[in-house]
């Protein structure tokens, strides 16, 4: 496909086949961008992207390639051939860690005006061989990238370390999460906890975010507070595991395994606390809607401050499953008011967001300063 209209088409690399921060932060931006100026087109080394129809009905042109870990070669060989055939000029790529910098020197290769990379995290998984890659090929990540972006201050200075970067937030579509007391019963009626105190959580079930330790958080709390109960939202290769600890420590009547949901929004309205213990992000988008609803969150330390979207939000350490315990404890027994509307911040508003990016990529394809 040729840029042979005035539309600007932008390369992203960096979506995957399973919802997750990235992928929601992909689709917010260009579900809300001015497509008759900015175009998004995608790299897909999966079966089938994440929100592929989607991204079709949005006019976007999906690129099917070798997956990299089965075939970095021809995964290389496959990006330089799409960005030479179409002449990108603005490539955005977005990364977890550096463990992966083939896209960026593709893009090097191929002599693409503004390589964007992207720092959507500010730690990576424990494992000598990753963390190795990413030490490493963070320099090459640093000489070739033209231009940084992250999604939060930590995520920006644990990949680029003293570089100046472009926050760009993760924002939402409000409109999505507004509290309906409809939707709340509805909801609470179908997974039949009316009368419960019910506590959940949205991640993938990987390391990352940490879900053993919640569990035993959990386990803690419902031995004092009999009404509660525990919704986990997400998939992943821990996900069995999980259950296995639900199961030994016999609480399977009081967690619920929902599994992925295109209804994240409506599950927050039957929600009464919202937590999520990560050993490490970027800046989580399911915090900021959990937010945007008006819930009181508990978040991990280990998350940047800049999180914090209202004053109920409050950050508590990972290395202690007592103090989680005792503050969903003294939350749930001494529960005030708090449902007080607060001013949410219009950076992470996506209607106003999506309007900076679009004005950054127009700098870009301008070659001004942005």
């Amino acid at each position: 496909m040729n840029n042979v209209s005035n539309i600007i088409r932008v390369l992203q690399i960096g979506m995957h086949d399973e919802i997750g921060g990235v992928e929601t932060y992909l689709m917010n931006y260009y579900r809300n961008i001015d497509r008759t100026k900015i175009q998004f087109d995608f790299i897909n080394p999966y079966n089938k992207l994440c929100f592929e129809n989607e991204i079709n009905e949005l006019g976007g042109v999906i690129y099917k390639i070798p997956n990299f870990k089965k075939n970095p070669i021809g995964y290389y060989r496959k990006i330089k051939k799409i960005i030479k055939e179409n002449n990108y000029q603005i490539v955005h790529i977005n990364m977890l860690s550096s463990a992966n910098i083939l896209p960026v020197i593709a893009t090097k290769k191929c002599k693409v005006r503004h390589i964007i990379v992207h720092s959507h995290n500010n730690n990576i998984p424990t494992g000598i061989i990753r963390r190795i890659l990413d030490k490493v090929n963070k320099k090459v990540v640093l000489k070739y990238a033209t231009d940084l972006f992250a999604c939060s201050d930590l995520a920006g200075l644990w990949m680029f370390e003293n570089q100046n970067f472009t926050l760009i937030e993760n924002a939402i579509d409000l409109t999505n999460f507004k509290f309906s007391i409809n939707i709340r019963e509805k909801i609470r009626k179908e997974l039949k906890v009316d009368d419960k105190f019910v506590i959940g959580h949205v991640g993938r079930f990987c390391y990352q975010k940490n879900h053993e330790f919640l569990i035993d958080v959990f386990n803690q709390v419902q031995k004092e507070i009999k009404n509660a109960v525990l919704i986990l939202i997400g998939a992943g290769k821990l996900e069995e595991e999980i259950k296995k600890k639900v199961n030994d420590l016999n609480i399977n009547n009081k967690v619920i395994f929902l599994g992925t949901t295109d209804k994240v929004n409506e599950y927050f309205n039957a929600m009464d606390l919202f937590v999520l213990p990560s050993r490490f992000e970027g800046l989580p988008v399911v915090g900021i809607e959990a937010q945007a609803l008006n819930l009181k969150c508990f978040l991990s330390q280990n998350i940047t401050k800049k999180a914090k979207m209202i004053d109920k939000t409050e950050f508590l350490p990972i290395n202690d499953a007592k103090i989680w315990a005792d503050s969903i404890k003294d939350y749930i027994n001494n529960k005030n008011n708090e449902n007080i509307e607060e001013n949410f911040p219009k950076e992470y508003d996506i209607k106003y967001a999506a309007k900076k990016l679009e004005k950054i990529y127009e700098k870009m394809e301008e070659n001004e300063k942005y």
